[in-house]
């Protein structure tokens, strides 16, 4: 269950508020009764007086106020597929998987802290198509491009390093793949996010990236790591402990650094722009308000889950209780009958 107007949930706490008075005042109205006159003599008195009508006239008008408090937040059970239409960009992300993204010069590591950028970008572009590449030696097509946010989060998660199992890091087939993964021949709308230490050394990525620049495609690359660089570890699965240090052919310990030259000129020859998260201090916002600025079309697609509004049902059981609650006479109907003197 979720809440379209989760800060009304404040509410509730009128109803315990309500419960305890009226709990208060049915208790004084008793002893009041019986400190003026007897139970007996009372009912012989007031004909028709029921006690239990008091109760079940005060227990419907709680559920009543329960019912209207707890629609207030418009309560939201499952969800459903639908057509939506808004305004936005074609926005794909690549994230770099290769084993150079377990350096620990950002905590706990490269993958991890990419990871999070991501996750926090998916929820700043929401309204946006979203989708999301990776890549080492080869790229693969992770989540193709969706108006669902949460669904390329879900995609996310199952992402780790060696995931793609060719060694390397090729940053220009990473970006063929977003070239091909927008399905596109507008020269307008397209926007790729490359998120990766920048150590490439396969490909031509330069001249992949004025191929993008002629496709319409501005990218914006995010540089993961430090220029001071880092050893990388090989750790035990489940414990987290250190194996050793990944080694090259010759048996030295590698030593990843990160290269921001070649990212700063895949932006600069694409239109799009260098953002570097060296420490946590990644201006998101800077980034979203960019690609904001940038020229938006009309997008249509499934969106995969749309809560389903339930606020009615409560306004319904509301409007019943409080119905029965006034319908609820306070005495019982009956025939005066003259039974003699008290």
């Amino acid at each position: 269950m979720s809440f379209g107007e989760p800060g009304l949930l404040w509410f509730l706490w009128i109803f315990p508020l309500a419960l305890l008075l009226i709990a208060l005042a049915i208790r004084r109205r008793r002893r009041a009764q019986q400190a003026l006159i007897s139970s007996r003599l009372f009912h012989r008195m007031v004909p028709g007086f029921d006690q239990p009508r008091i109760r079940w006239k005060a227990a419907l008008f709680l559920i009543g106020l329960a019912s209207l408090l707890f629609a207030l937040p418009r309560p939201q059970i499952g969800s459903e597929l639908a057509e939506v239409k808004r305004r936005g960009l074609d926005v794909l992300v690549a994230l770099d998987t290769s084993r150079s993204m377990l350096a620990e010069d950002l905590r706990p590591n490269r993958m991890a802290a990419a990871k999070r950028e991501v996750e926090d970008l998916f929820r700043l572009l929401r309204g946006n198509r979203l989708g999301l590449i990776t890549f080492a030696g080869e790229s693969i097509t992770n989540c193709p491009l969706t108006l669902d946010s949460d669904a390329a989060s879900l995609f996310l998660d199952g992402i780790f390093v060696n995931s793609i199992t060719t060694p390397g890091t090729n940053l220009a087939k990473a970006i063929e793949r977003g070239i091909q993964a927008f399905h596109s021949d507008d020269r307008r709308f397209k926007v790729l996010v490359l998120v990766t230490d920048g150590e490439g050394h396969e490909g031509d990525v330069l001249k992949v990236a004025r191929e993008a620049a002629d496709a319409g495609v501005v990218i914006f690359t995010i540089g993961v790591g430090t220029t001071d660089g880092h050893t990388v570890p090989i750790r035990h699965e489940e414990t987290g402990a250190l194996q050793e240090n990944l080694r090259d052919r010759s048996g030295k310990p590698v030593f990843s650094r990160l290269e921001r030259s070649t990212l700063q000129q895949v932006a600069a020859i694409t239109g799009g722009a260098y953002y570097e998260s060296s420490g946590g201090s990644l201006d998101l916002e800077h980034l979203r308000n960019t690609i904001a600025t940038m020229e938006t079309r009309e997008l249509s697609g499934r969106q995969a889950r749309k809560p389903i509004e339930r606020y009615q049902i409560f306004v319904a059981l509301a409007l019943t209780a409080l119905t029965l609650e006034a319908i609820i006479r306070e005495r019982k109907r009956e025939e005066l009958v003259w039974t003699g003197r008290f």
